[in-house]
């Protein structure tokens, strides 16, 4: 092959390669733009399902985190003085526990600390005594569930569903085991759903 005929084929393959790269950026901001696009449609498909998730939750009943305070409704002047005694701390107990006890508050917890020159209130003894300080503390009002079953009302939760049952929210858990056959998840309570009260 003469000089002529190899600088026609070296300018054939040169302009082939020129050709080949312009199709490959072509393919490659196609392929940008195909990501782009699906990923904004995700994103619509995601909101559109958290709109719809939570139009369905407002329809159901949630479950108080143990150790939160429930509000509960009181009786107006309806008034008492608890505390004045010494308390033994037992197995398990925690200063919440104690004033949810004796005064319907957890958060009466400050003032047993305050009584006591507590330095670290989160180390109890078992054993420890604890004095504890005469308050006012208001009386609650609250419905009680004799039977063995229950049928769920709007702002229910399985927490007070426990207190008016078991007169321990902490119990909450036992509703959920008995009807684990109904209820997916212990936050998602229906109203009118019919929930069995397991009785010892």
């Amino acid at each position: 092959m003469n000089y002529q005929g190899t600088k026609i084929v070296l300018t054939i393959g040169l302009v082939l390669c020129k050709l080949q790269g312009m199709k490959r950026k072509a393919v490659n901001k196609k392929s940008a733009e195909e990501m782009v696009s699906m990923f904004l449609g995700l994103v619509i498909v995601m909101v559109v399902f958290g709109l719809v998730v939570n139009f369905f939750q407002k329809r159901k009943g949630s479950v108080s985190v143990p150790g939160v305070e429930t509000a509960m409704e009181t009786e107006n002047g309806n008034e008492m003085m608890a505390g004045g005694d010494v308390y033994v701390v037992e197995a398990g107990d925690s200063l919440w526990k104690i004033a949810e006890k004796h005064y319907n508050s957890g958060y009466k917890w400050v003032e047993i600390v305050e009584e006591n020159n507590l330095e670290n209130p989160g180390m109890l003894a078992v054993g420890q005594e604890l004095s504890l300080p005469e308050l006012t503390v208001e009386v609650v009002q609250t419905e009680t569930i004799e039977g063995d079953s229950y049928m769920v009302v709007k702002g229910d939760n399985l927490w007070e569903i426990a207190v008016k049952a078991y007169g321990d929210g902490y119990s909450w858990t036992k509703i959920w085991e008995a009807n684990r056959n109904v209820l997916n998840s212990p936050g998602l309570l229906e109203i009118g759903m019919s929930l069995e009260l397991p009785r010892e």
